[in-house]
């Protein structure tokens, strides 16, 4: 089946099946999504929480959460199409236990100072009692399988080229941004091999105002009258979306509501495993994009431009447009709103409200937001326009 028609077969049983959805109303930036009690969580569910714990756990910036979500939930959905398509004379192997085995592979390998723990949760899970529906399937087989997925996955994300050293020069010009104190992190992102893309710079947006300029003389003008008679709620807003080293990261944060959608509608393993690792890979994509505009604009920071700005969160170590937040958040929310279309309009609001967040901190221009967005869902209508069958044209590029 080819990826269209089956998020449109999903589309139709969630329209079928829906409860009644949640509207932006009902959400507010000082919460974070919580899923629903259900009585048997998928297995990508349960360790895509095992994922986020881990991030936090570890202080793992937003770049190596970006990746490891993205690993994770493609080898657990590749894992799971492995075990419809392997045959048998003896128990067929699990789902649960496909995922369980590519999670815990893929995970032991970031976060190498957790294997015992992650061992101890597919022991748990080899040894808990069997659900109803899977008493005809192995679990042990499903892990074995899903152990050998996550070794093919793992060994292509070794040349993805998305930690490379920078070795270029930095510009130096009248609106260029300055790497101080540090050098430029993670200059060489936009080269990084996509899942979807042909390259980071496919869909690259044009360039922001000339520095200088009546136009982005009047950004700078709105991140400088934000920042002295900035809100209690516009400085709550920017402090809830800046997620840092120590929380779940940007894209955790779209994981974790993706996973709340996912048991709220009650989507089986098979859909579970396809909308996260769909999601989680257009916004590796989307990082990807948005750095290759970054380093190729080079633009200055609004604070750097006019130190007179008060900065209400962190200042990032590269150059301003476009906003990174604005274009994950467009991309993760683009693929969500199409498996989950009654929840179209809450989740657009929220990547919206994602994107402001970092005018209201005067770490963005709103051109940098604008384009941030219009990027992020650009490339997530990309993917979802795309015809990709079989197992290896989805996950090993």
């Amino acid at each position: 089946m080819s990826r269209t028609t089956f998020a449109l077969a999903v589309s139709a049983a969630l329209l079928a099946g829906c409860q009644e959805s949640t509207t932006s109303a009902d959400r507010s930036p000082s919460s974070s999504p919580n899923s629903q009690q259900v009585t048997e969580p998928t297995a990508t569910i349960t360790w895509n929480q095992v994922a986020r714990d881990l991030v936090v756990k570890n202080r793992s910036n937003a770049f190596v959460g970006i990746r490891a979500f993205a690993l994770l939930s493609v080898a657990q959905y590749n894992a799971v199409l492995a075990t419809d398509t392997r045959k048998s004379d003896q128990l067929p192997p699990s789902r649960a236990g496909a995922v369980a085995g590519a999670s815990a592979a893929v995970l032991t390998s970031l976060y190498p100072d957790d294997a015992a723990l992650l061992e101890g949760k597919v022991d748990a899970q080899r040894s808990a009692p069997v659900p109803a529906g899977s008493q005809h399937e192995s679990f042990s087989a499903g892990e074995q399988l899903g152990r050998t997925i996550a070794a093919r996955v793992l060994g292509q994300a070794q040349d993805d080229r998305f930690f490379a050293p920078f070795t270029g020069t930095v510009p130096v010009c009248d609106g260029c941004w300055l790497p101080v104190p540090t050098p430029p992190a993670f200059a060489t992102l936009g080269m990084a091999k996509p899942f979807f893309l042909t390259s980071g710079g496919q869909l690259r947006p044009a360039a922001p105002p000339a520095f200088g300029s009546p136009d982005y003389l009047a950004g700078l003008a709105e991140v400088r009258q934000i920042a002295d008679a900035r809100t209690a709620v516009q400085d709550s807003i920017a402090k809830f979306w800046a997620l840092p080293v120590g929380t779940v990261g940007p894209l955790g944060y779209w994981n974790a509501v993706g996973s709340e959608l996912i048991a709220r509608y009650h989507l089986d393993e098979r859909r579970a495993s396809s909308v996260l690792a769909l999601m989680n890979a257009t916004a590796f994509d989307a990082i990807i994009a948005s750095h290759d505009a970054k380093f190729t604009f080079w633009l200055i920071r609004p604070s750097q431009a006019d130190p007179a700005i008060n900065l209400a969160i962190g200042l990032p170590s590269f150059p301003s447009y476009p906003s990174n937040h604005a274009t994950v958040s467009a991309a993760a929310t683009t693929i969500l709103g199409a498996f989950f279309p009654n929840e179209r309009a809450s989740l657009d609001s929220q990547a919206d409200e994602a994107g402001l967040s970092r005018l209201f901190g005067g770490i963005h221009y709103r051109f940098d937001v604008d384009s941030g967005l219009a990027l992020g869902r650009r490339i997530g209508q990309y993917v979802m326009q795309q015809d990709v069958t079989g197992f290896d044209s989805f996950v090993l590029r």
